[in-house]
């Protein structure tokens, strides 16, 4: 049969042996941010150190080549397992989850935009 000639509707699904997939271990992995937008996007950034300051000066940690942030424009600080996030400051502020906020707790698949760079964070886990 032809390609061409190939109907879903009218063919007949095979039977065989398939091996089953009980579960895929997810493995440790440390905490990230994930950067979807902005200048230098995709990347992701590793959160090891007890701070993380973002903007767009060489003294900070994760450096962002846009005017519309800060020099110092948020800082992240892991406590334990958690992490949080305070703005700095900056002119045109953080917005967490589409709101602005100056100070936040962030969980799994926040987003966190500064300017026009965006972030998703990713906790760590099992």
């Amino acid at each position: 049969m032809a390609k061409s000639d190939f109907n879903p509707e009218f063919e007949t699904t095979l039977a065989g042996n398939v091996s089953i997939v009980a579960g895929i271990g997810k493995g440790r992995r440390e905490p990230a941010l994930q950067q979807l937008r902005g200048p230098g996007a995709p990347r992701s950034f590793t959160l090891n150190a007890g701070e993380t300051v973002i903007g767009r000066g060489t003294q900070s940690t994760i450096v962002i080549d846009s005017a519309l942030l800060s020099r110092r424009h948020v800082a992240l600080r892991r406590n334990g397992p958690e992490h949080s996030f305070e703005d700095l400051g900056s002119a045109n502020g953080v917005y967490l989850n589409g709101v602005r906020a100056h100070a936040a707790v962030l969980h799994d698949g926040d987003t966190v935009q500064v300017g026009v760079v965006v972030f998703v964070f990713h906790e760590s886990g099992e």
